[in-house]
């Protein structure tokens, strides 16, 4: 668990990370890891002062197994709504499934379907759909990122100077980078998105894969950006 701002922490279950708002409009979780992280992620939040039943909010940046792994157990334990993208709502109650690229893509599939037959992840309900520019209860703009996923989102929080980015952008070993192939059926639309990022401004951005970068983060991310369109 680490504070990376004064209403924001990372809560690091494996390769990927849940964030806790604790400002305006929280506590709300954001993402929730995998399904066998999931005693680590209510330690984590006990460790914050938080326990389940006081969530406000649980947002969902996409329905990846790394990040919805422990969203039904965490609404079985609270009664917070889920917020997700309204094209990812289908994705997070499991009524679609996303289509993985190339031969290795539909291998991991089929090992990620049985994975979810096993852990039952996905909710019955998503209680709140977003849109693009929607500004949700905690301050975050919504910006509709696909590519990686069909309702893939971003958040911005303009006056805490704070963008979570979900999978648009890794950051895996300090390295800014796309998301994996394999896993990103549409890599020309996940480009695509990142262009909208551009005049958005931001202090310290934070990824679903890798440490948060705490200072000029929009020009770091900006300067990422032009070198794709290269």
């Amino acid at each position: 668990m680490e504070n990376v701002h004064p209403d924001l922490i990372r809560i690091e279950l494996g390769r990927v990370n849940a964030f806790l708002w604790t400002g305006e409009g929280g506590p709300t979780l954001i993402d929730t890891g995998y399904p066998w992280t999931f005693s680590k992620l209510l330690d984590e939040l006990s460790a914050a002062g938080v326990q389940p039943v006081d969530l406000e909010r649980i947002i969902v940046t996409h329905a990846d197994l790394d990040h919805i792994g422990g969203l039904k157990g965490l609404t079985e334990l609270s009664d917070a709504p889920v917020a997700c993208h309204t094209v990812e709502a289908a994705y997070v109650t499991g009524r679609k499934s996303k289509t993985l690229r190339g031969v290795r893509g539909k291998i991991m599939q089929g090992i990620i379907r049985l994975a979810e037959t096993i852990y039952k992840p996905h909710v019955d309900e998503v209680q709140e759909l977003l849109l693009e520019k929607e500004t949700t209860p905690e301050g975050f703009t919504v910006w509709h990122t696909p590519g990686h996923a069909p309702g893939h989102i971003s958040l911005h929080h303009k006056q805490a100077g704070l963008f979570i980015a979900g999978d648009a952008i890794f950051n895996e070993k300090d390295t800014l980078s796309l998301p994996l192939r394999t896993f990103t059926p549409d890599e020309g639309q996940a480009i695509e998105s990142l262009g909208k990022l551009k005049r958005l401004k931001f202090d310290m951005a934070c990824f679903g894969h890798g440490p948060c970068i705490t200072e000029h983060a929009d020009e770091k991310i900006w300067a990422f950006i032009e070198a794709l369109d290269r």
